[in-house]
């Protein structure tokens, strides 16, 4: 893990960051001249991280031992160490670690294994270990959750960066698949004030950390007061009312958190289900910054539909001209497909380089109207049930249409 990186985590003056390796380089503070000996005292540290050095260490349990023994009574260690990846000799490459390897370590160290988790997002499924001392005192309350700034806190930017645009409104699209798919259960990612949550008839699931409900949910309307990623965490389709047949993402509108979204509901969908997600068109450059500017905001979710074209041509796209900010509606869900697990890191460091949003997306070319004579055929398919996998064929048949 770069110091440099990691020391810029830390710029406030009641930070004193230290970063320590066996070689000089830039943010090093601390050249070892003994790989396994940290020139510090005992108990002498609040915070100790270490990423991505374990499997070059060749001897990983006695630089272990030593970054437990400078850590104080209250501190944390955050460990974190591939369970994959291909080889990468600096200079050796010896380990990789499964969450038993951690538990080892606690037990040879004298110390408390707080947590541990795999990250199954490739290439590397990094493990992470949040280690203490015993006997230390308890944890400080977690940290609140991210959430999206209601648009009413935003001063307004221009009237150019706040224009909206579309056919009709998105919560008339989702009413309309609702009717035509009658799912056993609705998924919703990002409730608000929960209008298309309340659009769901049957059983419904609402996922939001901080909803602002304007209106009561009927009682087969089940709210959950989670980050997206703390509900998937463990999650299987038994725990949920029933199969999800359709979902809704409309949550932290960053690219990164919309692509773990669509990925955690593949894998619990039914075979023919449908997954809608929001905010694929911004209207401004500024609507897209992922630091919110304006009170019609996208962040960077216009990314999502390139990637799913270009990682995943299984699925079937088909992106709607709504207001305020587009819809992409997605079929074909293949909940035994690993590329964007494998690849996900690499994708978002390919993505973080797309700065300007394309102008076909800024003027709205190849999309879909929600009032064109191929949206009411797509409809009525749905409506009518016809084919073993006839929502999937639906938009396929909608997608052959020019846009």
């Amino acid at each position: 893990m770069s110091t440099v990186a990691i020391g810029q985590s830390f710029p406030l003056p009641h930070f004193a960051y230290t970063a320590a390796d066996i070689h000089a380089g830039p943010g090093v503070h601390i050249v070892c001249e003994n790989p396994y000996r940290l020139p510090l005292d005992d108990r002498s540290i609040d915070i100790v991280l270490s990423g991505q050095m374990l499997e070059h260490c060749e001897f990983f349990w006695l630089v272990f031992a030593e970054m437990i023994r400078v850590l104080r009574p209250g501190g944390f260690l955050f460990l974190i160490a591939p369970s994959a990846g291909p080889q990468h000799r600096y200079p050796v490459d010896c380990y990789r670690f499964y969450p038993d390897a951690y538990r080892a370590l606690a037990r040879y160290a004298n110390c408390c294994l707080l947590d541990v988790w795999m990250d199954e997002r490739g290439p590397w499924r990094d493990l992470v270990g949040v280690f203490q001392r015993h006997g230390a005192p308890p944890s400080a309350a977690s940290l609140p959750a991210q959430t999206v700034l209601a648009p009413e806190t935003i001063p307004p930017a221009s009237p150019e960066e706040e224009r909206v645009q579309g056919d009709t409104s998105y919560l008339s699209v989702l009413k309309e698949l609702h009717e035509a798919i009658s799912p056993r259960c609705y998924l919703e990612i990002g409730v608000r004030h929960g209008n298309s949550l309340r659009l769901a008839k049957g059983a419904a699931v609402g996922v939001d950390p901080a909803p602002a409900l304007a209106e009561p949910l009927s009682d087969s309307i089940q709210l959950i007061k989670s980050t997206s990623d703390a509900f998937f965490d463990g999650l299987t389709a038994d725990d949920l009312p029933g199969p999800v047949d359709f979902a809704f993402i409309d949550g932290l509108h960053h690219v990164d958190a919309a692509l773990r979204d669509f990925m955690h509901i593949e894998r619990i969908a039914a075979p023919d289900a449908i997954i809608a997600i929001d905010d694929i068109l911004p209207n401004h450059t500024t609507q897209a910054d992922r630091n919110r500017r304006s009170r019609v905001w996208t962040g960077d979710v216009w990314k999502l539909t390139e990637i799913l074209r270009r990682y995943r041509p299984d699925l079937t796209l088909a992106p709607l001209n709504t207001s305020p900010s587009g819809c992409l509606l997605i079929a074909g869900l293949d909940p035994q497909n690993h590329i964007l697990w494998d690849l996900y890191n690499p994708i978002l460091r390919e993505v973080s380089s797309w700065h300007e949003v394309p102008e076909e997306i800024l003027q709205r070319r190849g999309v879909f109207s929600p009032q064109s004579k191929s949206w009411r055929a797509f409809i009525d398919a749905l409506t009518s049930g016809i084919g073993g996998h006839s929502r999937t064929e639906a938009l396929r048949q909608l997608t052959t249409q020019t846009a």
